[in-house]
C-alpha cells in the first residue's frame, strides 16, 4: 500500500493507495478516523489519482464534515465499524454487542436475554459484520415501524394502504399515489418524537402528494410543533451509526 500527498493551492490531502484485483473502477473510502483510501484496479495509472481527487474534493470535504459533526453531536461510538453497543432511541432499546469468532464464513446473529446481541462467524471481517447488523436493523424495523404507523394512522384518521421498510440513503420516508408508505429502517436510531413526526408527515401525504400550503396546514393540525421537528430532522442523519451507511 502506497501513501501520498496531493499538493495544491486549494487542497493538501493525505491518502493511501490500494490495488485490488476485484476492482473494476477507482473508488474512494473514508475510514472512521478520517483516513482516505484510494482503491484502484490492477495496472491503473496512479499518476491520474491527484486529478481524480481534485474532482472529488467536494465529496471528500462533505464526508469529513459529516464525520466531525457526528462525533461532536453523539460521540465517538457512532463512528466505530464494529459497535460494542447499539442504541435504538426510537424504541428505547439498547443492545450490547458481542463478537464470537468461529470458522463460519459469514455471520449469524442471535438475540440473547438482557438485550445482548451475539455475532458468530468471521467476525474479523468488518464488512461481514456490518452487512449482518444492517439486516438485523431492517428486521427490527419491520417488527416495530408498521404497527407504529398503524397506530398513528388510526389516531389521525388518515388511512394508508400498505407499508414497506427500506434502507434509503437520503430520505426518511415516502408515500405513493396508491397510499403506500415507505419507511427507512434507520429511523430506529432517531429520537421517538422525530420518528412520530415522520409518520405524521407521510400520512398527510395520503391527502396531499406535495408540499403545498394545504399539506403543511394539515401537518400543523396534527403536529403543532412540526416546524421545529422538521428543522431537527435535517440533522437527524447524525444519529445514524457509520456502519449503517457503508
Amino acid at each position: 500500500m502506497d501513501s501520498a500527498v496531493i499538493p495544491s493551492s486549494e487542497m493538501s490531502l493525505d491518502y493511501t493507495v490500494r490495488e485490488s484485483s476485484k476492482a473494476k473502477h477507482i473508488s474512494l473510502k473514508m475510514s472512521i478516523k478520517g483516513d482516505l483510501e484510494v482503491v484502484v484496479p490492477k495496472g491503473f495509472d496512479q499518476k491520474r489519482i491527484p486529478e481524480i481527487l481534485q474532482r472529488k474534493q467536494r465529496w471528500i470535504e462533505r464526508v469529513s464534515r459529516r464525520m466531525a459533526t457526528q462525533q461532536a453531536l453523539v460521540g465517538t461510538d457512532v463512528l466505530v465499524e464494529q459497535p460494542q453497543q447499539i442504541v435504538l432511541q426510537a424504541i428505547a432499546e439498547t443492545w450490547q454487542v458481542e463478537y464470537h469468532p468461529t470458522r463460519r464464513k459469514g455471520i449469524a446473529i442471535q438475540e440473547r436475554p438482557n438485550s445482548v446481541l451475539i455475532l458468530q462467524g468471521n467476525t474479523a471481517d468488518a464488512d461481514y459484520c456490518k452487512a449482518a447488523l444492517q439486516q438485523w436493523i431492517a428486521h427490527k424495523a419491520r417488527l416495530h415501524l408498521p404497527p407504529w404507523l398503524q397506530m398513528v394512522s388510526k389516531k389521525l384518521k388518515l388511512p394508508f394502504d400498505q407499508v414497506s421498510i427500506r434502507q434509503q440513503k437520503t430520505i426518511w420516508g415516502s408515500c405513493s399515489i396508491r397510499k403506500t408508505v415507505s419507511l427507512n429502517c434507520k429511523l430506529l436510531f432517531l429520537p421517538s418524537e422525530l420518528v412520530h413526526y415522520v409518520l405524521v408527515h407521510e400520512l398527510c401525504h395520503t391527502i396531499h402528494l406535495n408540499h403545498s400550503k394545504d399539506f403543511w396546514e394539515l401537518v400543523g393540525r396534527h403536529e403543532p410543533s412540526y416546524k421545529a421537528l422538521d428543522d431537527s430532522l435535517r440533522d437527524a442523519r447524525y444519529f445514524v451509526p457509520w456502519w449503517m451507511e457503508q
